[in-house]
């Protein structure tokens, strides 16, 4: 019972926006199968895949920076509305378009939007949240997404081959959903907890510009850095691992496919609830090592699967429980280190790095499927979240020493 209770008292908006994502994410039947769309629809090689997925990332990588900047000056609430509107027109006229190369542009225009809005998303939960119940309310959040998601690869992949366009139309119609919920149901209102590491530290801190607080906290910086080479690596769940499945099972890779993404957001909200309440004493740095330690193993573990759906299953299950436990603790680790005035600009930056390494994996990974063969792209992949995991037992180490630093200073002060 406890599973379900440790969510309770939260602040409305925070169950609002949990039924909100489930509704979005519903409908989110487009990326799951994105690869396979350019690989087989319209005939791109992997190394094109991934020049394409390259260049519309350069295209978000403004989204993100001014995506943080405008969350931080505007209206939250309002800033989600207005991308949402837009998104839902260009996803909707995207499904009645002929499939081309046009009409995933038009897609990608409609994500842009949805890019710029995410670091408006992330600081409004954070910005109703009290610190103590921060990491409960991401959790919730992840846990909506993932709900939303567990059928949507799967009818993804047997709309795939007669029915696409339908994906993208269902889509557009999710986000109006969840745009209706916080429009009608979410207020847009900060809270701001003096207890807080961040804003206790140092009463100039709202004076300072992001990068001069990034600075100042070396577990801060040594976390972006773990983040940044773990999202970069992450993104060969979409990119890589159906590009394995499709090379594998030429003719029914898109099914099999989707039913692994549908196992994994199966297993996140079966396993999100208990893993939260069971490392519920554990530092968030520590949950976030543990993480990426777990996604180094389910990349081995794909890197040995080729060809076997049974494989592919353990892979994804290791790939999980890492992902639950990294997603659910980067939101409450971030907002804890930086004053509520600057938490949009700190998640527009670490999105506008993460987006770059994304692409950097992306491209070199393509290159090496393409050129050499599937053991070398996710060789590669597993240096890349290698470097993930020494720079997250890094931050281990010194949060703890900011930690008792940060306490010694409030005693002396007391």
């Amino acid at each position: 019972m406890r599973l379900f209770t440790q969510y309770k008292g939260l602040k409305k908006e925070n169950y609002i926006l949990f039924l909100g994502r489930i509704a979005t994410n519903l409908g989110a039947m487009i990326w799951p199968v994105l690869t396979m769309i350019l690989n087989r629809k319209l005939g791109m090689s992997a190394t094109e895949t991934a020049t394409f997925s390259i260049i519309s990332g350069l295209f978000f990588l403004p989204a993100n920076l001014w995506g943080g900047h405008l969350a931080d000056k505007f209206n939250k609430k309002r800033l989600i509305i207005f991308c949402d509107i837009i998104s839902i027109i260009l996803y909707i006229t995207s499904g009645f378009m002929p499939l081309s190369i046009f009409s995933i542009c038009v897609v990608m225009a409609g994500s842009f939007f949805q890019t710029l809005e995410h670091p408006a998303y992330n600081a409004m939960v954070a910005d109703i949240t009290p610190l103590d119940k921060r990491e409960k309310a991401f959790s919730l959040l992840y846990l909506g997404k993932n709900i939303g998601l567990v059928l949507a690869p799967t009818i993804a992949g047997f709309l795939f081959n007669s029915h696409l366009r339908l994906c993208f139309i269902i889509n557009g119609i999710a986000i109006g959903i969840s745009t209706v919920l916080i429009g009608f149901f979410v207020k847009d209102r900060e809270t701001v907890h003096k207890t807080e590491h961040s804003d206790t530290l140092g009463k100039k801190a709202d004076d300072e510009n992001i990068m001069s607080v990034i600075k100042r906290s070396a577990a801060l910086s040594l976390f972006i850095v773990a983040m940044c080479f773990q999202e970069g690596a992450y993104s060969q769940f979409g990119y890589l691992m159906p590009l394995d499945i499709s090379k594998a099972y030429p003719e029914s890779g898109a099914a099999i496919y989707g039913s692994v993404v549908s196992i994994n957001c199966f297993i996140v909200v079966l396993c999100t609830p208990f893993i939260t309440m069971l490392l519920e004493k554990i530092s968030l740095a520590k949950k976030y090592m543990i993480g990426t330690v777990f996604e180094a193993l389910s990349f081995v573990s794909f890197l040995l699967s080729f060809g076997m759906i049974v494989g592919y299953y353990v892979s994804i299950i290791l790939f999980t429980l890492g992902e639950i436990l990294m997603a659910t603790v980067v939101g409450s680790y971030l907002a804890s280190k930086v004053p509520a005035k600057l938490r949009g600009r700190l998640y527009g930056i670490t999105d506008f790095v993460s987006a770059f390494i994304t692409g950097v994996v992306k491209y070199y990974s393509g290159y090496l499927f393409d050129n050499y063969g599937l053991k070398h792209a996710w060789s590669f992949s597993i240096a890349m979240v290698s470097v993930a995991v020494i720079a997250a037992i890094l931050v281990v180490r010194v949060d703890r020493d900011e930690e008792f630093e940060y306490e010694e200073k409030l005693s002396k002060a007391s």
